[in-house]
């Protein structure tokens, strides 16, 4: 006859979690071994910058900035609602904008109207 074995529910999950926390403890690891870079910013590693540069960029520097700009006010449900698009703008050193790029970013402020 054969006989049965029994494994506890513990013996169980113990069986299933030892492969995960093993592999989440490597990946942690390796998030731990990774610095942030900035956009221009040179790793300790690499000799080169992490943005490439084109030939008109690398003459010129030029200053970033991040604008809201209101694009469209109206009454929904009792408030007025106002959406506001982030864009970025690029301005040369005397302060003269150079590209303005509109970004996926809204803002939407509401305000309650009182008749």
């Amino acid at each position: 006859m054969k006989k049965r074995v029994k494994i506890s529910p513990i013996v169980f999950l113990l069986m299933l979690l030892t492969p995960t926390l093993y592999l989440e403890s490597s990946y942690l690891e390796s998030l731990d071994n990774t610095e942030p870079l900035l956009i221009g910013q040179e790793s300790e590693n690499e000799s080169e910058p992490a943005m490439a540069k084109s030939n008109e960029q690398k003459n010129e520097s030029f200053s970033f900035e991040l604008d809201e700009r209101l694009i469209n006010k109206e009454v929904i449900d009792g408030y007025l609602v106002e959406t506001y698009r982030e864009y970025e703008l690029y301005k040369d050193q005397s302060g003269n904008v150079l590209k303005v790029i509109p970004t996926s970013n809204y803002n939407y402020i509401r305000y309650k109207i009182y008749n």
